[in-house]
């Protein structure tokens, strides 16, 4: 069967116009007709989204019945996170916290999701990697950890902003240093394949790069992507289809 799957870091369903519209965000992506969303950047009744809960919000005008969410961090009298979207029923579903270096970075977390179709069982990662290079090492030698305690039988998708060769420069600001390779994704590719995209998917007044992607078990196949821009973000969306 075709899967379609798509990653959005959806900044809180800020625009670049400054509006906070899930919704619109929502409707947008329904028109690819996705089996599965993995979204980064997600508040729950946080003041700032006027305590929506918006991987609801999202579930429902995407069309995509059944959710998860992987709360990292307590924000503005609400949570912050990643969360899963999903056409099929959730089996089992839990957030694992990444290891820190410094207890002022912000936390981040693992959302690890498993789905099940027939005998097929589907283990979906949602991932939102540090602008720290040596705690996103950490995180994905954790996340291989984690990975290797699954059936070999079992298969893997692993998406999101992995935020490679990105740079904190200030309070919220952030430039990308361009590398022929990173060593996140070299520690992954041990494991997984990753499709080949190279689109910048991340935009801002200071910096750019291509820092959303997805990774796959070799016991799958890709075979189709493409980079979805658009001005509800500052991200792009990936979608990808998977022969499963």
């Amino acid at each position: 069967m075709i899967l379609r799957a798509i990653t959005f870091n959806m900044c809180h369903g800020q625009g670049l116009d400054g509006k906070i519209d899930v919704k619109r965000q929502a409707e947008f992506l329904r028109k690819f007709k996705p089996d599965i969303i993995f979204l980064q950047e997600i508040d729950m009744y946080t003041q700032r989204v006027n305590k929506e809960d918006q991987i609801y919000r999202f579930s429902k005008y995407v069309g995509l019945p059944y959710r998860s969410m992987g709360i990292n961090i307590k924000y503005k009298n609400g949570f912050y996170g990643d969360g899963l979207l999903c056409r099929f029923p959730i089996e089992y579903s839990t957030n694992y916290l990444m290891p820190l270096i410094d207890d002022t970075h912000e936390q981040r977390g693992l959302l690890h999701t498993k789905i099940s179709f027939g005998t097929t069982r589907l283990n979906l990662f949602s991932v939102h990697l540090s602008t720290n290079e040596e705690e996103r090492i950490l995180a994905v030698k954790e996340l291989v950890r984690i990975m290797k305690k699954l059936p070999t039988s079992e298969l893997i998708i692993l998406a999101g902003d992995f935020n490679v060769g990105v740079i904190k420069t200030g309070n919220h600001q952030y430039t990308f240093n361009c590398k022929d390779s990173f060593q996140e994704y070299d520690i992954l590719n041990k494991h997984l394949d990753k499709i080949n995209n190279t689109e910048d998917t991340w935009f801002s007044s200071s910096g750019s790069g291509c820092i959303d992607t997805m990774f796959y078990s070799r016991n799958i196949s890709a075979v189709h992507f493409e980079t979805i821009k658009t001005n509800l973000t500052d991200h792009s969306a990936v979608l990808v289809e998977f022969n499963i």
